[in-house]
């Protein structure tokens, strides 16, 4: 035992040694004049960026990057320049070259930016998915992705001056990078940078390095509580410490990735804790199945009481489950399955807390299409190779299927539609299914899914919105940032619907709702929806909406509530996300008269601004436009991501 924490302390050491050997002949000779307080490595073999004190040398932060593809990001020396615009480390900068917003962007030199990665628009909850996929692997332009945690941290403290090397080691460190993938090594939480690698020298503890029955066993037991996904090896490897500081967050104790006799105790205990990284299916047993199996009660998909086993009535659940989130129906509970499935359960149990509801299931065929390339494919505007890309589908994604073609297919994907080259996707028929919950004496209805009539009119796919929920929130599941919502859809734009004061067409009309109008649902029920409209509470009949999930803050004004100054502002572009058009009103009322309809991609002045509202001019015309219609390019938005 003695011999083998010698080697650990041996190996660690030369690892460390690794680390920051690459600096000793950059900041050495310099050290006397160098007055910065940090250095920065990018090393595009590993995707990962390091920051070194420039005095000690010593890590205070790690993390994963998405360098340029094809060797488009530049290597060699710099040296951090300036803020060459207004908008170089500020929270939010537009990318007018591909309509992306990203956030806390740092010049490396000319157009060559760190920046996190990219969103929709300015809201933490609308991240990429496909940059969010690709993120630790070359997806970029040319710039330096990161979480935009990290990207802030070089924003504000690696100043004007900060010596930069990006450089390809040719050693690709995959242990390294699978603990980076879980979050950045920051040494200012109090971590050394030897118990962040998940080394212990400590009798009786295991750690990395550590090899044999007892690990095996460990990551067995971790497995089994749904934490450990790596290979059954008896090696603690990157993946083990993973695992172990999981865990340990989850139990409170401190995060150093070595187990200890006294943790391995408390995981094979009677009450451990679990969690949903591990892909489940049919002969598999233990607490992570149990821990499904309760979500899926709860959700009166399973009706067998709960033994730990993953049996036939656990795949026919999971397989419906699936129906509804518009999941292939496999029957396996992939990670992202479980944290689906026990998040809809957890909104279940908040809009019925007595725990007193039924179920009622609606079901019909549908035609969905699975991208099959594995580099992924475009959806083009026209059924042609030479056609406009609306945008880059990664691989695995689905897609609705509005008409099948041998050739090219015309099909509709989070709220957009156009053509995919059908030989690059697998067609497949689809029972979708919709799950109603409601309760004896309560007027609330619960909705998981929408009807196939709803997603060919345009609703997202279930999956979708919980796979970009994920992806802003690190993968991490928490009821409060989803919400519901409805668009008025009236049939035509001159009709408006009726917001009652009760849930009665008889009762009084409070105000009128335009049609393609979105709201925050409050309260649903079966015939009718309560909402918030111009600070009016009232009812709405659910005939005449489409409902939707998305992130709660999907409703947010382009502006952001954020003070604009107009003289930055070049143009606005139409950019409706409800319509392919927005209208121009007479004055900045709802209800003033409307002059008119603008289609998206109209370039219009900006005349003036206020509380959600623009003042526009578009051929010697004014008129006031809802601010979330249009999108403000502003001086500088010119950078490539």
């Amino acid at each position: 035992m003695k011999l083998r924490r010698r080697l650990a302390v041996l190996l660690a050491a030369a690892l460390l040694a690794g680390l920051v050997g690459a600096w000793a002949g950059l900041t050495a000779p310099a050290r006397a004049d160098y007055d910065m307080p940090y250095v920065i490595e990018v090393d595009i073999s590993s995707q990962i960026v390091t920051i070194y004190d420039a005095q000690t040398r010593q890590i205070v932060r790690q993390m994963l990057c998405s360098t340029g593809r094809n060797d488009q990001t530049p290597t060699g020396d710099f040296v951090l320049p300036g803020n060459s615009k207004k908008t170089d480390r500020q929270p939010w900068y537009y990318i007018a070259s591909f309509h992306r917003y990203v956030r806390y962007p740092t010049r490396i030199r000319g157009e060559f930016l760190f920046h996190s990665l990219p969103y929709t628009r300015k809201s933490l909850q609308s991240i990429e998915r496909l940059a969010a996929d690709q993120f630790g692997t070359p997806a970029s332009h040319g710039c330096v992705r990161l979480r935009w945690q990290d990207a802030e941290f070089i924003a504000l403290n690696c100043l004007p001056g900060t010596r930069l090397r990006i450089l390809k080691s040719g050693d690709r460190k995959d242990g390294l990078r699978e603990l980076l993938y879980q979050g950045a090594y920051d040494a200012s939480q109090g971590l050394s940078y030897d118990s962040f690698m998940g080394v212990s020298t400590e009798e009786g503890t295991l750690g990395r390095f550590s090899e044999g029955r007892e690990v095996l066993d460990l990551q067995y037991r971790l497995r089994d509580l749904g934490l450990y996904d790596g290979e059954l090896s008896g090696v603690y490897d990157s993946a083990t410490v993973n695992a172990v500081r999981m865990a340990q967050y989850l139990l409170g104790e401190d995060m150093s990735g070595v187990a200890s006799e006294e943790l391995r105790a408390r995981l094979m205990g009677g009450d451990p804790p679990t969690a949903m990284n591990v892909s489940l299916s049919e002969g598999m047993s233990g607490p992570a199945v149990r821990a499904l199996q309760d979500n899926l009660a709860a959700l009166r998909l399973y009706e067998d009481d709960p033994d730990s086993v993953y049996d036939a009535a656990v795949v026919a659940a999971v397989t419906r489950f699936q129906q509804v989130y518009c999941y292939e129906p496999n029957g396996v509970a992939s990670p992202e399955l479980q944290k689906a499935v026990a998040f809809e359960a957890a909104r279940l149990a908040e809009t019925f807390p007595a725990g007193d509801y039924s179920l009622s299931l609606e079901g019909e065929s549908l035609t969905l299409a699975r991208v099959s390339a594995k580099a992924g494919m475009s959806l083009r505007v026209a059924a042609s190779q030479k056609s406009r890309q609306l945008r880059k589908l990664a691989m695995g994604e689905v897609l609705v299927v509005l008409q099948k073609g041998d050739e090219w297919s015309r099909v509709r994907t989070d709220g957009e539609e156009g053509y995919v080259y059908s030989p690059l996707v697998r067609f497949y028929d689809w029972q979708s299914a919709m799950l109603k919950y409601a309760a004896e004496g309560d007027d609330a209805v619960y909705v998981v899914g929408s009807s196939p009539e709803d997603y060919l009119d345009g609703a997202r796919l279930p999956c979708d919105v919980f796979a970009e929920y994920l992806a802003a929130n690190d993968q991490q599941v928490d009821v409060s940032r989803l919400a519901n919502f409805a668009t008025v859809d009236t049939g035509d734009d001159a009709t408006a619907l009726n917001l009652r004061e009760a849930p009665d067409a008889d009762s009084t009309v409070l105000d009128r709702v335009a049609n393609g109008e979105r709201l925050r649902v409050q309260r649903r029920q079966a015939e009718w929806t309560r909402v918030i409209y111009n600070g009016r509470e009232g009812y709405l009949m659910n005939r005449y909406l489409s409902f939707w999930t998305g992130p709660d803050d999907a409703l947010d004004a382009s502006l952001d509530g954020e003070e604009v100054d107009l003289s930055r502002v070049l143009y606005a572009v139409v950019e409706s996300a409800v319509e392919d058009s927005a209208p121009v009103y007479e004055a900045d009322l709802d209800d003033a008269r409307v002059l008119g309809r603008l289609k998206n991609g109209t370039r219009v002045d900006v005349v003036d601004m206020g509380a959600g509202w623009c003042r526009i001019s578009y051929r010697d015309h004014e008129g006031y436009m809802i601010a979330e219609t249009l999108h403000l390019v502003m001086e500088g938005d010119d950078a490539p991501a």
